[in-house]
């Protein structure tokens, strides 16, 4: 099954196009095209356990074209991935 203890993209990993497949998501797409638009994080540097990269989207998906338990887990990964890409939070 698709597992893996890496957190480390490799140097050729197409961010903005992963990012452009969730850019008509209607659930994160406005802040996707926000990240477009004003720049997204490169993210730090992770560990690479050696077997494959980090799980990230490949393409936009609702609740409805899913169900709920695989909606629950692709907006996990959604989430995540978008979570890596993303500015720092800053407490005020």
């Amino acid at each position: 099954y698709p597992r893996t203890e890496s957190t480390a993209y490799p140097s050729s990993f197409d961010f903005r196009g992963t990012l452009s497949a969730l850019a008509n998501n209607p659930v994160w797409g406005d802040y996707v095209e926000r990240l477009l638009a004003e720049g997204y994080a490169k993210p730090r540097s992770g560990t690479d356990a050696g077997d494959h990269p980090p799980i990230t989207p490949m393409r936009s998906a609702t609740e409805d074209m899913l169900g709920k338990d695989a909606w629950r887990l692709y907006s996990y990964v959604c989430q995540h991935f978008l979570g890596t890409v993303s500015p720092d939070c800053k407490y005020i």
